[in-house]
């Protein structure tokens, strides 16, 4: 998702008044989750697109809708990235349903006094 985000020029985090925030998702972004299902055969459900939209808050309800509009839609694995896009962008369902989904606000704030490591989340050691 990265590599989609550097091409089209959206930081995933921008400066707002001193906080960062995330952009609104987009058809870009969701098109190049929907290419790596299909390109890895996996199911469109709500369920997976709203583990890989971890980073948005997306209800199962929301993930439903958008799994239904999505498999509305005449995709393939045979499709490139920029191709999902424009049928994503060509459904006014799913371009409304994006829109209602709202990035995730999570904040983490550490102090860290004396030695060793100030780890938030796994610490992961290659041995």
């Amino acid at each position: 998702m990265l590599k989609i985000r550097q091409l089209v020029g959206i930081n995933s985090y921008d400066k707002f008044d001193g906080k960062h925030y995330m952009e609104p998702i987009s058809t870009v972004i969701i098109s190049g989750v929907i290419y790596d299902m299909l390109k890895h055969s996996i199911s469109i459900t709500g369920s997976n697109i709203k583990t890989k939209l971890r980073e948005w808050v997306i209800d199962d309800a929301q993930s439903e809708k958008l799994a239904t509009a999505i498999n509305s839609l005449d995709l393939n694995d045979e499709m490139g990235e920029k191709a999902i896009n424009k049928q994503l962008m060509s459904s006014n369902e799913v371009v409304t349903l994006l829109s209602q989904i709202q990035p995730s606000n999570i904040v983490i704030t550490q102090s860290h006094s004396g030695t060793g490591d100030n780890v938030a989340g796994n610490k992961i050691i290659n041995k």
